[in-house]
């Protein structure tokens, strides 16, 4: 019986090509989208599962109370580590590390020698904790035991060592302290909360240097893992770890302390802006999409039910039974979604390297490997071929043969099912322009953010790396620019602009005592200049008095935060905060993304940024004119940077394309739901061309005596198109208040936005319009330009 099933289905696709390619190119692209969407999503909810102890892994997280603000830190002193390790036997181990070190210079030899950011720290414990295996070295839980060791991982190693064994060679750390690479990390999940290039143990951290020692000692620098025993409370060592820190050194009495559970800090860990919402948005863009296909299979599948109403009818009549038929038909729609599931899965393997690469989604091909995951998409795809093929098995063996072989009309199961396809054509472009509105409002927003004015001049500024080594021969370096490209075109900096290694401080108003945050910066006279800062209030003597001692000037959002009253010089205020007077104060600008208001700033303006700027590190703000040619122009700046400092890797970066990488999956998240927009759109019009195919072959008749009895070709056009611009001109009335519910509640979440205006409506409305009537029209010119002779003899 199933083969027969089987072959009636089959003759049923090949007879009826049209139909079946709709059908089918409809449900590939639903399952393709939702398998795509799926794998992401299961890859995003999955971070750190893989962990030999995720499910007793907690991250020590200190909440700090300033005024009515709570302030949290993850960053704790090293000491606290070692108390908790001392004092909470329920504590099987403790792993602290930290996964930024700033730019460092990693040497292999004179021809391998590159300025790395992905630099951690780590105590030896990391490596076996969190389940990490090397290719090559020593066994993981004494890998980073001892100082001076490195674990590389195998991209590192390939930069530096090629095809070599790396274990046992020698990587010098800026140019002067050896590590020993002691192993190569094989690759692990992209789905990791820990993301790093190298790790260097964490005793080898007061060996590197004065500046490395430095941080090694001052507070909030490692951030502190707990492994509790299987019998452990965690919610009862949490109240502990306020008593561990009275032995910690910079312990604060204001602290609190909780834990965070390890699989938990990718998406609900402090700090996180909701990734979890847009997860649950893709769910529900992929499941519309998936629903929108079974719609075109169900609104298809009905609409040539008059076709098959007579095969019902002798069936019936020839003692076949409704159960009989509906398997018949459950058949037909398993059969098509298989070979729509497996033509989806084709396409996933396709499209895999290129969403990774041009969608740069850090998903790893891993996750295809995962039995669960399949089970799931097995899932998804039985389901889906039982809602398609429900309602149309329900509808067509529920036929009467007495009506339908008498030729009395259609049945009344038919006359129903009319009023469903109407029903369901009307969901489809209510989701569809609801989407299409989303899609406007998300993409004005976006350019908005990148191209609003934020009181900086970015445009052509590219900023040059200055290691503290060439420090003695900065002041040349620095000249030798300024006379190549003027005066006026030249800066310096401490900071890195558009990134977040700025540094940041609490202080207290002298007045007030309210501790304000504060972001901190050293810079040159010529940075306000250079960059385009306006002033408020200039210095004293300013710009024709020399810098002879450290100036100090504050952005507008600092003078706020002080109370601050802004009555003549700056010069002749009293003090704001304890020792200090404000030199000056310049107009706001914004050194991190839009998504935040601008933070209180405070300017050190030095004149030696040698010794003020450079000693620890800084960089050369170079603007070039904007008809200049770059690749020219950065052959020669390299050319009098290696003049000066041939030693040290030449490093920059253009301070536009940091800003834009501060928007990066901001817009690759547009970028996906334009992608999935894009392709509803397609959906809908599959299943809108399938439906009017079959009604323009309904009517060809009545299309045959209208032409005879002089109708216009337009008038034909208006008739057969008027109903379905109906049901659109509907969806657009029901879409458009849900789309600006939905999006006006997205918008809350930026401190800059946009206003939703009228013409988003108007252009969805319009652009879907525009494509279901050329859609539809398709077939109606086609229809209407038909000789009537051949319509009327069709049968």
């Amino acid at each position: 019986m199933f083969s027969n099933y089987v072959k009636i289905a089959l003759r049923q696709l090949r007879r009826n090509q049209l139909f079946s390619l709709l059908n089918i190119t409809g449900l590939t692209v639903g399952l393709a989208v939702s398998t795509f969407i799926a794998l992401y999503v299961w890859h995003e909810f999955h971070y750190d599962r893989f962990q030999p102890f995720a499910d007793r892994t907690y991250r020590i997280l200190s909440t700090t109370k300033f005024g009515s603000d709570e302030m949290y830190m993850t960053g704790m002193h090293e000491s606290f580590g070692r108390e908790i390790k001392r004092l909470l036997p329920e504590v099987e181990e403790v792993v602290r590390v930290s996964q930024w070190a700033g730019q460092v210079t990693l040497q292999s030899d004179t021809q391998h020698q590159f300025k790395e950011v992905g630099l951690g720290y780590a105590d030896a414990s990391l490596l076996p904790v969190m389940g990490y295996s090397l290719l090559n070295g020593v066994d993981p839980k004494t890998a980073l035991s001892a100082p001076g060791r490195i674990v590389l991982t195998r991209q590192l190693a390939l930069k530096y060592f090629g095809t070599e064994n790396a274990v046992g060679k020698t990587l010098l750390y800026d140019r002067q302290h050896p590590l020993t690479v002691s192993g190569v990390l094989d690759d692990y999940p992209t789905n990791s909360y820990f993301q790093f290039q190298a790790l260097i143990s964490l005793a080898s951290m007061p060996t590197l240097g004065a500046n490395t020692r430095f941080i090694f000692e001052k507070p909030g620098f490692l951030e502190t893992f707990l492994v509790f025993r299987p019998d452990a409370n965690a919610a009862i060592t949490a109240k502990k770890l306020k008593k561990v820190s009275r032995n910690v050194s910079f312990k604060d009495d204001k602290s609190t302390y909780t834990l965070e559970p390890l699989p938990s800090l990718h998406l609900i860990g402090r700090g996180r802006n909701n990734p979890k919402q847009v997860l649950y948005v893709f769910l529900s863009i992929a499941l519309a999409i998936l629903v929108l296909a079974i719609i075109n299979y169900v609104s298809l599948t009905t609409a040539r039910a008059a076709q098959r109403a007579r095969e019902v009818g002798i069936r019936k009549a020839a003692g076949g039974l409704r159960r009989e038929l509906i398997g018949q038909f459950f058949t037909e729609s398993f059969l098509t979604t298989m070979l729509a599931f497996g033509l989806s899965v084709i396409l996933l393997f396709l499209l895999f390297p290129w969403t990774k690469s041009v969608l740069k989604l850090p998903i790893s091909a891993d996750v295809l490997n995962q039995s669960a995951y399949w089970g799931v998409m097995l899932g998804l795809y039985l389901a889906c071929a039982l809602l398609a093929g429900s309602y149309p098995a329900l509808l067509l063996s529920g036929f009467r043969p007495q009506d339908v072989l008498k030729g009395s009309g259609s049945p009344g199961t038919l006359r129903g099912a009319t009023g469903v396809r109407r029903l369901f054509t009307t969901i489809q472009f209510t989701v569809l322009i609801g989407l299409l509105i989303c899609s406007l409002v998300i993409y004005v927003q976006m350019r908005y953010l990148q191209f609003k004015q934020i009181g900086i001049d970015r445009a052509q500024v590219v900023a040059l790396s200055i290691d503290r080594s060439i420090a003695p021969r900065f002041a040349a370096l620095r000249n030798d620019v300024r006379q190549w490209l003027g005066p006026d075109r030249v800066a310096t900096t401490n900071t890195a602009l558009f990134t977040y290694q700025m540094m940041t401080y609490l202080i207290q108003t002298k007045t007030t005592k309210k501790d304000v945050m504060v972001n901190a910066m050293t810079v040159d006279a010529g940075f306000f200049r250079t960059m385009g800062v306006r002033w408020i209030q200039a210095p004293d003597g300013w710009p024709n008095r020399a810098v002879t001692r450290e100036l100090v000037v504050y952005n507008q959002a600092l003078v706020k935060e002080a109370g601050l009253k802004m009555n003549g010089s700056p010069s002749r205020q009293s003090e704001v905060f304890e020792g200090e007077m404000v030199d000056g104060v310049v107009s706001n600008f914004h050194n991190h993304s839009l998504h935040q208001t601008v933070d209180p700033m405070r300017l050190s303006v030095v004149s030696d940024t040698s010794r003020a700027v450079v000693s620890d590190g800084g960089y050369l703000l170079v603007r070039f004119d904007p008809r200049t040619d770059v690749p020219t122009a950065m052959g020669h700046l390299r050319d009098l940077y290696n003049q000066h400092q041939p030693t040290t890797p030449f490093d920059y970066y253009f301070l536009d394309d940091a800003y834009n990488e501060l928007y990066d999956k901001g817009q690759r998240q547009a970028r996906l739901f334009n992608g999935f927009t894009a392709l509803t759109l397609f959906v809908a019009c599959l299943g809108l061309l399938g439906l009017m195919t079959f009604t323009v072959e309904a009517r060809t008749k009545e299309i045959g005596i209208r032409k005879v009895l002089g109708a216009s070709v337009a008038s034909l056009v208006t008739l057969l198109s008027k109903d379905f611009l109906k049901l659109v001109l509907l969806a657009i009335v029901i879409a458009s208040p849900i789309a600006w519910y939905v999006m006006n509640r997205w918008l809350q979440d930026f401190a800059y936005k946009i206003d939703i205006e009228w013409w988003m409506f108007a252009g969805a409305g319009v652009l879907t319009t525009s494509v279901a009537l050329l859609t539809i029209s398709f077939q109606a010119i086609k229809a209407a330009l038909t000789n009537p002779v051949n319509s009327l003899r069709s049968e």
